[in-house]
């Protein structure tokens, strides 16, 4: 019998699995898949829960797993679980092993053990709480074969190692999700906009580009942009956007409004520091750029709603950011929202740093382009 790796060894080959998953769903089921056999398990069930009404909204299951049979414990199983109960007292990081809590007589008498499991040649449990937020929990499951002695101590040392690495993968793995998910929210905003809005970084490389900004790539006259490097036509205008781009990526975070030569009507070019808390930032730690293109037979009334996802800020920035691009002054504004000018103030400061803006004219001019 070829000896069984060193435990060091094992939770290194899981951890770097899971870190891998983080962003790619393959790798966390390998991952996922790979601890199950260093444990002895034969099948695992990963669900995420929501915590305000228990709902599954999330789910990894082993690929050897009978799919049919997973829809078949939820109908019939679920609710008389013994192993639910023993969940509830998990905190974040822990787990347990079912026959520490369940003796041979309450095994016996479970339809969830008897039939259930026995009729997929299962048995034996560990239960895992990966991560646990007031939003929603990750739980895993991992049963060994019927005929396999319960989980022992060489299992229990090895999922002690694991655990810590687990829990700050299943955070992340979380966070990117939500972020996806934002962010694909954000750019259906962004591509709602009547303006052409690119994110690029300090050289001009496009990461991503709505679908206004894609055709004024394809077809404007006053853009030159080639090998995914946003470029101007106009020399002057080049250089004019480099410097932005630098300046908005540097420490100093500086946004600039320019306008680009073109020979039908003048098009503003607006360069904003992008907030890499933004979900269009994703997890990127490099420093990004939005580009925003208006063009004046492209304009329309202004969207609160757009404003704010568009830039990041919230609902309240984005009615104080509209009521300055309409001519309001900020006496006005707080009058008609009925608070005091200073919070009014605050939140003008607010925008001033979530936009790189450092005069309110500027302000007004980059939601202009917007419009």
């Amino acid at each position: 019998m070829a000896a069984r790796p060193p435990l060091q060894d094992c939770s290194r080959s899981i951890v770097a699995c899971l870190y891998e998953g983080i962003a790619a769903p393959d790798q966390w089921q390998a991952g996922l898949a790979l601890l199950s056999a260093r444990i002895g398990g034969q099948a695992f069930h990963q669900v995420t829960v929501d915590a305000r009404d228990s709902s599954v909204t999330d789910s990894v299951i082993c690929d050897a797993a009978p799919l049919h049979k997973f829809d078949e414990y939820a109908e019939h199983y679920v609710q008389g679980d013994e192993r639910l109960a023993l969940f509830a007292h998990l905190r974040e990081g822990c787990f347990i092993l079912d026959h520490e809590h369940l003796d041979s007589r309450q095994i016996s008498r479970s339809a969830v053990y008897s039939d259930f499991l026995r009729s997929v040649d299962l048995r034996h449990t560990v239960c895992v709480l990966q991560r646990d937020d007031d939003d929603s929990r990750d739980y895993l499951g991992i049963m060994r074969p019927v005929d396999h002695r319960p989980y022992g101590e060489r299992e229990r040392a090895l999922l002690d190692l694991v655990m810590p690495d687990m829990v700050r993968a299943a955070r992340l793995r979380a966070r990117m999700r939500q972020l996806q998910r934002e962010a694909l929210v954000g750019r259906a905003a962004l591509d709602g906009l009547p303006r052409g809005v690119a994110v690029v970084d300090a050289r001009g490389r496009i990461e991503y580009a709505n679908a206004r900004a894609e055709r004024y790539i394809r077809t404007s006259p006053w853009l030159d942009t080639k090998g995914g490097l946003l470029g101007m036509w106009d020399t002057p205008t080049q250089r004019r956007l480099r410097t932005a781009l630098s300046q908005a990526c540097s420490i100093a975070k500086k946004a600039d409004i320019f306008p680009a030569k073109n020979p039908f009507a003048t098009v503003w070019i607006t360069v904003l520091p992008l907030d890499t808390r933004h979900v269009l930032a994703g997890l990127r730690d490099t420093p990004l750029a939005l580009v925003i293109f208006s063009v004046p037979a492209d304009s329309l009334p202004l969207d609160a709603r757009l404003i704010a996802q568009a830039l990041g800020i919230t609902p309240t920035e984005a009615r104080l950011a509209q009521a300055l691009a309409t001519g309001q002054t900020i006496k006005e504004y707080a009058a008609t929202q009925a608070v005091s000018p200073e919070t009014a103030r605050s939140h003008l400061k607010n925008l001033f740093r979530k936009t790189g803006c450092r005069r309110q004219v500027e302000l007004v001019q980059l939601i202009r382009t917007l419009a």
